[in-house]
């Protein structure tokens, strides 16, 4: 059975109300917390946050900007509420709704669509974590079996084989050895490990 993994998101300059109206309308795996600490929006490790823009001060506002333009490539949802001209690198990263009500329309959707993308992604590092982790062991053990690597990694060794056959397409020489029923690098040196 799945586990269902939940996500927080933290508020500042909602009123309460506000916060009771949000939490009816993000998805049921989402809770929203209510931070009255500005540093909090930033430091804190959070799937989103939902800022008013009005209650911050000119330096909290500057701050924040200059965090998330720092770090670039950030994964949780940002949204303000209020005017705010944003930056050029930040417009398509960070969210902003004139007002509450516009906002609450469109939540459920902004966070569905994080929480999609957030799955995607930790799909795609888990396959890639996966491969390399086949690759080592084919690299460090000659002759591996595919059901060792399958229990290992405890996928299906039909998962293993896709492993190896994204390796070889990437430019390993990985060959099934009939003799110790298992894998191995053909010249015993791996590309991506630039034994070479």
């Amino acid at each position: 059975m799945e586990q269902i993994q939940s996500y927080d998101i933290l508020t500042y300059g909602l009123t309460a109300e506000e916060t009771n109206q949000l939490q009816k309308n993000i998805p049921l795996n989402y809770s929203a917390f209510v931070t009255e600490c500005f540093t909090d929006i930033i430091a804190t490790p959070v799937s989103g946050i939902v800022v008013r823009i009005g209650k911050l001060s000119v330096n909290e506002r500057d701050m924040l900007l200059d965090f998330f333009r720092e770090i670039g490539d950030f994964s949780e949802v940002v949204i303000l509420i209020g005017e705010i001209s944003l930056p050029v690198n930040l417009r398509h990263k960070i969210k902003v709704f004139s007002c509450f009500e516009l906002m609450k329309q469109q939540i459920r959707f902004i966070f569905m669509d994080a929480q999609r993308k957030q799955k995607k992604h930790q799909n795609f590092s888990v396959v890639v974590a996966n491969t390399l982790f086949v690759l080592s062991a084919i690299r460090k053990t000659p002759g591996i079996s595919t059901k060792k690597l399958a229990e290992k990694l405890e996928v299906s060794e039909r998962s293993v084989q896709r492993y190896i056959e994204t390796l070889r397409i990437a430019g390993e020489w990985i060959e099934y050895d009939a003799a110790s029923k298992g894998w191995k690098l053909s010249v015993g040196k791996s590309v991506l490990w630039d034994d070479f």
